[in-house]
């Protein structure tokens, strides 16, 4: 609550309301947005603050705090529902896993919508994992997660895999809101929405590849062909113009293959129907979304939280079938890795950012020098959250593969 409360403006309002502001606020119809501009879902839920408030950063930030903290919430009781059931002790466990996660804390300062996307991809798994009615309805909250940002649609690509009519609702979803966007707001907020982020997504693919927070696939493939150098005082890599296009390939080719198993794995799950079944094949969908993204930074992890609800739940029930110490330890492993769990100061005591930093030659870099404090620069530099993800695809291709054999 405190971190939700302190923080004041944040950034990210410059970048992704302006258009809305200009629109409601000055009479400006929207005429361009940018390569990063938030969906319609942004705009439904900023427009009823902006009409009474106006242009008033502030308490603007304050009302955003006040939706996400019941997102959260929201989302919390739903996963621990589900997989908490009635154990109080697992109710607990999840709760200090969520309260301490040190993205969804940074989540949390910032009013970011990633709490949004918590509750909708959260909501969407209690549906898919409920009765038969309830299945049918999943795919309307990845329709709002989609419109919030891009990175759903991939989860309504593997329902309609798995469960077609569930994914049908969600277009339908889909469709309706940018018809709402298109009354609202015009038609870059409705119905060419999805084409205008289409036409820049090759420029936006690029932009991000060597970005120094991104922990995709594509940003740790360029991470580590660069050596994990920067040039000087900058955020440029020191790679040839000419690696480029070859590590794109390579890169893409990564995501084929990741989004390619979890076709697979939909495809199998039809013959291998369960709860625990449905719920690992949706956590291996949350986390091959954040892999083969353009750019997966620390706002993003937040999305895997409901992950560690279905893994205390089939660890604690042999499900799908005992867990070995290697297992565990690789799961625990990946958790950590991802939500840290303890202040950022005491993790860069835990871990050798310091020597690394030395050692690709970034000591005297101010992108990390002005963040050693928190260290969450160099942490994300280094691709630990990426390392994170790979274990934590790994956990699940594993159990994804015992459920079937089983």
């Amino acid at each position: 609550m405190f971190t939700a409360f302190s923080y004041g403006v944040p950034a990210w309002f410059d970048e992704e309301l302006n258009p809305l502001i200009d629109l409601l606020v000055h009479g400006q119809p929207i005429a361009s947005v940018d390569a990063r501009q938030y969906g319609v879902v942004v705009f439904l839920v900023f427009d009823p603050a902006l009409r009474a408030l106006g242009a008033n950063l502030p308490a603007l930030a304050l009302y955003a705090a006040c939706v996400a903290l019941p997102c959260l919430v929201a989302a919390y009781v739903l996963i621990a529902r589900r997989y908490a059931e009635d154990d109080p002790a697992h109710w607990l466990v999840l709760a200090l896993a969520w309260s301490s996660a040190v993205p969804l804390l940074y989540v949390i300062a910032q009013h970011m919508v990633d709490t949004w996307q918590l509750l909708f991809v959260s909501a969407a798994l209690f549906l898919f994992t409920g009765s038969a009615r309830q299945q049918r309805f999943a795919g309307l909250p990845l329709a709002a997660a989609t419109l919030t940002k891009l990175l759903p649609a991939l989860l309504l690509a593997y329902l309609a895999v798995r469960f077609w009519r569930a994914a049908a609702i969600g277009v339908l979803g889909i469709l309706v809101l940018l018809g709402i966007g298109q009354v609202l707001y015009g038609t870059l907020m409705g119905f060419g929405y999805p084409l205008t982020m289409l036409s820049v997504g090759g420029d936006t693919v690029a932009r991000w590849s060597t970005h120094f927070e991104n922990n995709s696939a594509r940003g740790l493939i360029f991470k580590v062909a660069d050596g994990f150098r920067l040039q000087g005082d900058t955020t440029n890599y020191v790679l040839s113009p000419t690696e480029l296009p070859v590590l794109s390939i390579l890169a893409y080719a990564a995501a084929a293959a990741l989004i390619g198993y979890l076709f697979f794995a939909a495809w199998r799950g039809r013959h291998h129907d369960s709860s625990a079944r449905r719920s690992i094949e949706f956590g291996l969908g949350l986390v091959t979304m954040l892999l083969v993204s353009p750019h997966t930074a620390q706002d993003y992890l937040v999305t895997v939280l409901p992950i560690f609800g279905v893994w205390l739940f089939l660890w604690s029930r042999g499900l799908p079938r005992p867990w070995g110490v290697g297992q565990s330890i690789l799961a625990a492993a990946a958790a950590v890795l991802i939500g840290v769990f303890v202040p950022m100061n005491l993790a860069a005591r835990a871990l050798p950012l310091g020597w690394l930093l030395s050692v690709t030659g970034n000591s005297n870099n101010s992108l990390f020098v002005d963040q050693i404090g928190s260290a969450i620069g160099p942490y994300e530099f280094f691709g630990f959250p990426g390392v994170g993800l790979l274990l934590a695809w790994v956990v699940l291709m594993r159990l994804e593969r015992q459920s079937a054999a089983g």
